[in-house]
């Protein structure tokens, strides 16, 4: 077992995968492109990235409320994140994880940074709880 982070559970449930990891916020509503999943905001750090089937961790979301129906759009297209964690979520990312069944998880007891990009987590949205299950991989 790697280690395990403690923060607040948003939306339960459990998501595994990859870390893709920013200080950044996320705006799935125009910085992701809803038939590709790949982030399209030129400028941003996860630029070219695709973001289904990963573990998003970032600042927090950011732009319109259309950002909840994007996140339900991945999510009917097979490509939302397999959760989200943030630094601190915002009503946006928390309405599209319910909308999306996507694992939610905020404030947890380590900056997010210590978290290195493509390290395997499991996320538990219920417990609030990020366990790192194994290396970054790239």
């Amino acid at each position: 077992m790697g280690q395990k982070y403690k923060g607040n559970g948003l939306v339960g449930g459990i998501g595994e995968g990859a870390a893709l990891v920013t200080s950044d916020g996320i705006a799935f509503n125009l910085g992701v492109d809803e038939v590709t999943g790949i982030v399209i905001e030129t400028g941003h750090p996860l630029e070219g990235e695709c973001v289904a089937g990963r573990v998003v961790v970032c600042r927090s979301g950011k732009g319109s409320t259309a950002g909840s129906f994007s996140l339900l759009q991945l999510a009917h297209r097979g490509l939302a994140p397999a959760a989200i964690v943030n630094a601190q979520a915002d009503a946006v990312i928390t309405a599209g994880c319910v909308l999306a069944d996507i694992p939610l998880v905020h404030r947890l007891d380590t900056d997010i940074s210590a978290i290195a990009p493509e390290t395997a987590l499991r996320v538990d949205g219920t417990a609030g709880t990020v366990e790192v299950t194994g290396e970054a991989t790239a």
